[in-house]
């Protein structure tokens, strides 16, 4: 099993979660607020506390969670990512099949609106969002 450290910094600031000596993120993950940080070596570790109460040991550290949790947020950022790369790209391919602003206005004058909406459309139609 990993080796694991979670540590908040405070009140208002992000906290960090550490596994095997990589920071991999600085979520909450819904932890404790009483809880200052967790310290997991693989098979024990510690739980410290930021209210006075003494520190704990502990022999099993699956009730936090913290590994899935992290693979759970890592995967929604790399989709968001992918995503918007993607959104990037059909973007940018329509604006290079696009005709020029002075072509367009052209097309208009000499087509009217219905023209230019069939000239637009197609290159719409061709990279959908």
């Amino acid at each position: 099993m990993a080796k694991i450290t979670y540590i908040k910094d405070g009140e208002n600031s992000k906290s960090q979660l550490i596994i095997d000596s990589v920071q991999v993120d600085s979520s909450d993950y819904g932890i404790d607020s009483k809880i200052h940080a967790i310290q997991w070596n693989g098979s024990k570790g510690e739980i410290e506390y930021n209210d006075g109460t003494p520190n704990k040991e502990i022999t099993d550290i699956s009730s936090f969670d913290l590994e899935t949790k992290h693979a759970t947020e890592k995967k929604a950022i790399e989709d968001a990512e992918a995503q918007a790369i993607l959104d990037r790209t059909y973007a940018e391919k329509r604006a290079g099949e696009y005709p020029s602003i002075a072509n367009q206005l052209d097309d208009l004058y000499h087509n009217g609106i219905d023209g230019w909406k069939t000239t637009i459309k197609a290159v719409k139609d061709k990279y959908p969002k």
